[in-house]
């Protein structure tokens, strides 16, 4: 007996893939598979003779049909074929960036994002990722921002509305109140409409009604903090938009009120 995994067994064939894909819809006839795969009539036959004797597929009379084992392996090459395209669609990106910053249960699902692209700085366009998150951010109307990184040009560019709500860490928030004692700011409070918390992350999301986008510390950095804002991934799926909104609301009901910060570290500001 083969010692691999119904997975890997079925995997490793692409006649075996194709007729296990076949079959995960509906029960199919052999006459059905051999003309809808693109292979030899022998490859066909050996494959299912291969995949009934693993106990993938079985013979119901005159049709086949998966196994509970074999529906089993069908769903888990549907997520694995996912994850391929996910990574094929720009494998710079996952190759130069810093995933371990999000949390478990959120960066396990990435490949439900689905179709996304990329924006980065280029030759003519030295800003191109900032300007597009901001962009992003400025004509929605009321998204969910994850930043820990102060931006005088982000922050002037948050919808400014009692619906926006805002995660900043407390580096973000000490970097801004400190360019207010050095005189770089007239006020320390430029957005009195907005929910602001407090989080602890290391990546930047805005998530909108349409969209998601987000950017990642990159795997050079000495500290996986966003200090490279240089590429800026954007997604319009709807299972996107479901994934930015649960890891914002999983951040949000684990971050802190701003108010009593403030008050410890910079009552002579208030």
């Amino acid at each position: 007996m083969p010692t691999d995994s119904p997975n890997e067994f079925v995997i490793a064939s692409t006649v075996r893939t194709a007729i296990v894909q076949d079959l995960a819809d509906s029960p199919t006839t052999t006459d059905e598979l051999l003309s809808g795969i693109s292979a030899s009539s022998t490859a066909v036959y050996d494959a299912l003779s291969a995949l009934e004797e693993r106990g993938i597929a079985r013979d119901v009379g005159d049709r086949w049909a998966l196994t509970a084992q074999g529906q089993i392996a069908a769903d888990s090459i549907e997520v694995w074929q996912g994850t391929e395209s996910f990574l094929a669609t720009d494998p710079e990106y996952w190759q130069t960036h810093r995933v371990d910053v999000i949390p478990d249960p959120f960066r396990r699902r990435l490949p439900e994002l689905g179709d996304y692209e990329v924006y980065r700085d280029g030759p003519g366009e030295p800003n191109r990722a900032e300007q597009v998150a901001v962009s992003r951010m400025a004509a929605a109307d009321a998204p969910d921002i994850t930043t820990p990184f102060y931006s005088l040009n982000h922050q002037r560019n948050v919808p400014d509305t009692p619906e926006t709500r805002m995660l900043v860490t407390r580096e973000a928030t000490d970097i801004s109140v400190q360019r207010y004692r050095d005189g770089h700011r007239e006020e320390v409070e430029d957005l009195p409409a907005v929910q602001m918390r407090l989080t602890r992350c290391q990546f930047a999301t805005v998530v909108g009604d349409e969209f998601v986008l987000f950017g990642l510390p990159t795997v050079d950095a000495a500290e996986p903090t966003l200090s490279d804002t240089s590429a800026t991934l954007v997604s319009e799926t709807e299972a996107a938009v479901e994934w930015g909104k649960e890891l914002f609301e999983y951040l949000w009901e684990r971050s802190d009120p701003m108010e009593p910060y403030m008050v410890e570290h910079h009552a002579d500001v208030l």
